[in-house]
């Protein structure tokens, strides 16, 4: 007869057991610094170009208003410079001999008649005057 093997005996079953997790190679890693420095460049490279522009913009906006002021200053000089020709002229035309005639006549002088020279007479060819006021017999007439 062939042996056979007593079953064997089985004792409550072990619980089974549980796999525990692999705990990865985790570490505390510290933050890097480059990376950081690489932020603040160009966080700062950003600022540096942003406020350039900013005062070259205000450079612009002062030397816009700067030449605006200019060219008033330029216009009002061109038109003092027309009024003052102007005045120029007229201050020609009025020492002509024409603007001095028109200006007489409109001042109400006649012109005069025809020039006549007045001779010397000679000292005892005129008689004393009989008054004291030569003009008194003139117009009475």
């Amino acid at each position: 007869m062939a042996q056979t093997r007593p079953a064997p005996v089985r004792t409550a079953a072990r619980p089974a057991r549980q796999p525990s997790p692999r705990q990865a190679p985790l570490r505390v890693v510290r933050p890097d610094d480059r990376a950081r420095t690489v932020g603040v460049m160009s966080t700062v490279f950003v600022m540096l170009i942003f406020t350039t522009l900013f005062a070259v913009a205000g450079l612009h906006a002062v030397l816009v208003q700067t030449q605006a002021e200019i060219d008033a200053i330029h216009t009002e000089n061109s038109a003092l410079e027309k009024e003052r020709n102007s005045l120029l002229a007229s201050q020609a035309w009025h020492d002509s001999p024409e603007g001095l005639e028109e200006l007489a006549l409109g001042a109400g002088l006649v012109p005069a008649g025809e020039v006549l020279m007045l001779a010397p007479v000679p000292i005892g060819a005129l008689r004393a005057p009989e008054s004291v006021d030569p003009f008194a017999g003139v117009g009475a007439g």
